[in-house]
């Protein structure tokens, strides 16, 4: 349990920032080793690996789409028209070190805390309660939970839209102490008063969300139909004391990853374990919505398409896939390593993390062949602000060499977007980088991709796809 009290006070005095003055039923059926709990219209369920899983009780699966909101689109609350092309270049690479750090010190299990929620990529748009409030948050493949503020607020950043109230919602309930889901949250406590169970959850920059663990409906509008989706009995951290670096214009966290209560577990076979999404190329359709789909609508079929084992590691957040070496042009590059790696699920694919980063000595066989392939040009000295290494003039590149990830059993060739990117004017540079720690294969790799997840199948499916189009 932790001393909720003791650490908030500890976090408030180095919050520099605004400042504004799933409770399961008790039926219980044990049957083979499992712990069954029934909501009204869905079975939590707590499986012999300790892990909670989430059964909708419907018989017919959802399938809808919804729009990914780059952070660097007009469209976001982190939008900054000030900025210029060279300048959100040089934050989107700084955001990818920053959250690769946190990431690795997840996976050594050295620290309970995560990467800042302004570290990810994408924002997306859900409702919660009955009736509906809406709410606008970081969807983040990177994090388990969701959480929002909520009223009454003891100590809260400013919010331009209204702020939750549990009390308006008819569907709001929350969690007790002894619950099956209680025990499943990382850095809890308890009120004593009332048995409710609590959460804390803390970023690298000391922001943080707190408050009261509780189920709701979540609703879900597709943007191919006039119709929503609802979901009920969602777990989420209702925080009634959150600080620190989030702006006004947004209202909290949508976990995406793989842990027990991420949206994607939870909406569990609603949408048959299925999601998929197609990012726009970033640059220079930065205002341009991504789409993710749900459910049916995932499912990647037709030519073209190329599959790979999703794996399973610690923590469980992440999505774990295998790279066996990466091609460029003729010369295959192998993906060993002097540090010792899990043979099974290497690299972790990511959404909130740009470059595609790897360890330095595979990194360093990869720059040295992509010189080979481009022996006649010469590269330019990098930007040291960048801390991308290897940089081309881009009115000398006539041709960029091609480059294929490749996975267990898929071969995933990279088109130029995938692989270099445009720093400033006149300059191209990989956009791949060392690190020491985590190896993710980042958003810049993956866009003007359908890239789908089977979580029932466990693997991950590729097709080229032009996503402007869809």
């Amino acid at each position: 349990m932790v001393n909720f009290e003791q650490l908030v006070l500890t976090l408030e005095p180095k919050i520099a920032g605004g400042v504004r003055n799933l409770n399961l039923p008790t039926r219980v059926v044990r049957e083979d080793g499992l712990i069954v709990r029934e909501p009204q219209s869905g079975v939590f369920f707590l499986n012999r690996y300790n892990k909670l899983c989430f059964q909708r009780a419907r018989s017919t699966s959802v399938s809808f789409t919804t729009n990914l909101i780059h952070r660097d689109s007009p469209k976001s609350p982190f939008y900054d028209p000030s900025l210029t092309h060279s300048q959100r270049v040089l934050a989107t690479i700084n955001r990818s070190y920053s959250r690769a750090m946190f990431f690795s010190s997840m996976l050594s299990g050295e620290s309970n805390i995560f990467p800042n929620p302004q570290l990810a990529n994408y924002l997306m748009n859900i409702s919660i309660g009955t009736p509906p409030q809406e709410f606008i948050g970081v969807a983040d493949t990177g994090s388990d939970i969701i959480w929002t503020q909520c009223e009454p607020c003891t100590y809260c950043y400013d919010q331009k839209t209204t702020i939750y109230s549990p009390k308006v919602s008819s569907t709001y309930n929350t969690t007790m102490c002894n619950s099956t889901t209680c025990m499943l949250v990382p850095m809890r406590s308890c009120v004593e008063t009332d048995n409710t169970c609590l959460y804390i959850v803390v970023y690298g920059d000391l922001s943080y969300s707190s408050g009261e663990i509780a189920t709701e409906t979540v609703m879900m509008k597709s943007t191919t139909h006039d119709i929503s989706f609802s979901f009920n009995n969602v777990v989420f951290g209702c925080g009634h004391r959150n600080a620190g670096m989030f702006t006004d214009d947004q209202t909290g966290i949508i976990g995406l990853g793989r842990g027990p209560f991420s949206l994607i577990t939870q909406m569990g076979s609603s949408i048959n374990g299925k999601f998929s999404y197609c990012l726009v190329q970033m640059f220079p359709h930065i205002g341009r919505a991504s789409k993710m789909y749900f459910g049916d609508a995932s499912t990647i079929s037709g030519d073209g398409v190329v599959s790979t084992p999703l794996f399973s590691g610690n923590p469980e957040t992440f999505y774990y896939l295998n790279l066996e070496g990466i091609t460029v042009g003729s010369q295959r590059v192998d993906f060993y390593t002097t540090k010792p790696t899990s043979v099974e699920g290497n690299i972790i694919i990511d959404t909130g993390t740009s470059l595609t980063l790897l360890p330095q000595d595979f990194y360093n066989r990869l720059t040295l062949a992509v010189r080979r392939s481009m022996k006649d040009i010469q590269p330019i000295a990098p930007d040291l602000q960048n801390n991308l290494s290897l940089c081309y003039n881009s009115s000398e590149v006539l041709n960029l060499p091609v480059m294929v990830a490749h996975f267990n059993g898929a071969n995933l060739e990279l088109g130029p977007t995938n692989t270099f990117v445009p720093v400033s004017n006149g300059s191209l540079c990989l956009a791949f980088a060392p690190v020491e720690g985590v190896v993710i294969f980042g958003n810049l790799a993956q866009m003007n991709f359908l890239v789908g997840y089977d979580l029932y199948k466990k693997r991950v499916s590729f097709k080229r796809t032009d996503c402007m189009k869809l």
